[in-house]
């Protein structure tokens, strides 16, 4: 398993993996900039969200409305 972390402003992608059981590490900069850090991706995962790949509507919509409610608190 990939141990690194993987960085991205996508909100959708972002989505998508924290979806498909990527921990959150944190969010980084300042509103209106925010970066997600999330660990244990590898290239193949973000391959697959931007391939179309299936996912659970109830884990997608979820991890989704968690990720904006952080945006909105400022992500603190």
């Amino acid at each position: 398993m990939n141990t690194s972390e993987f960085s991205t402003r996508d909100l959708n992608l972002a989505s998508y993996l924290l979806g498909t059981s990527h921990p959150l590490r944190r969010l980084e900069g300042p509103p209106g900039k925010s970066v997600f850090v999330l660990g244990d991706v590898s290239p193949e995962d973000v391959t697959a969200f931007y391939a179309g790949a299936q996912v659970d509507a109830r884990q997608l919509l979820g991890a989704l409305r968690d990720l904006k409610g952080l945006l909105a608190q400022g992500g603190r």
